[in-house]
């Protein structure tokens, strides 16, 4: 596992980062602006959104939700959105892992810090689970399995954990990257 996480520091590079943004940013626009996505959602449900935007809810909350959105709008999010959320989180993963390996390659502030890579790798399976449970309340509206709320409350709320802890950690890393490039220039 060592030498994987090596490897990827080792070839960790700014076109990388730049290419994982692009297609980061491709399907952060997709998911929410487009018409495909949560933009043409809140059309058709008059403003009903997305369990994947809640931090937590309960068996009620996740059933009047789905309940407000109307057939139409848990067809919509069933066929349109969750397409689009399985590859969101591989480009978000690939987006901060890639950043987060560039700035531990440049900084180099502790051999403990390619660990960091993990977090956002968790966001992402969570996510992925997380969009299992939502398909299969969907598919059994309005008789929804309680195992399936309770496992898409919790892993969106870790999914949400570990996406806000990859920002941090790339915040820490870049305020590290800046502050050692300052300190180059000034000795």
């Amino acid at each position: 596992m060592n030498k994987f996480l090596d490897a990827i520091i080792h070839k960790a590079s700014w076109k990388k980062a730049a290419i994982f943004t692009l297609l980061f940013a491709t399907f952060f626009v997709l998911i929410n602006f487009s018409g495909t996505g949560v933009a043409g959602l809140l059309r058709i449900t008059n403003g009903a959104n997305i369990l994947d935007f809640e931090f937590g809810y309960t068996y009620e909350e996740a059933h009047n939700m789905l309940t407000v959105m109307g057939a139409e709008g848990r067809e919509f999010y069933l066929t349109r959105i969750l397409p689009i959320d399985f590859p969101f989180p591989l480009s978000y993963m690939l987006f901060y892992a890639g950043f987060t390996a560039l700035l531990i390659k440049h900084t180099a502030p502790h051999k403990q810090c390619k660990y960091l890579l993990f977090v956002p790798l968790l966001a992402m399976i969570c996510d992925w689970i997380e969009n299992i449970g939502i398909i299969t309340m969907l598919n059994s509206y309005p008789n929804l399995p309680e195992w399936s709320v309770a496992l898409a409350s919790i892993m969106g709320m870790l999914k949400t954990v570990f996406t806000v802890g990859s920002i941090l950690i790339i915040a820490g890393l870049l305020i590290v990257f800046i502050f050692s490039k300052i300190s180059k220039k000034a000795a």
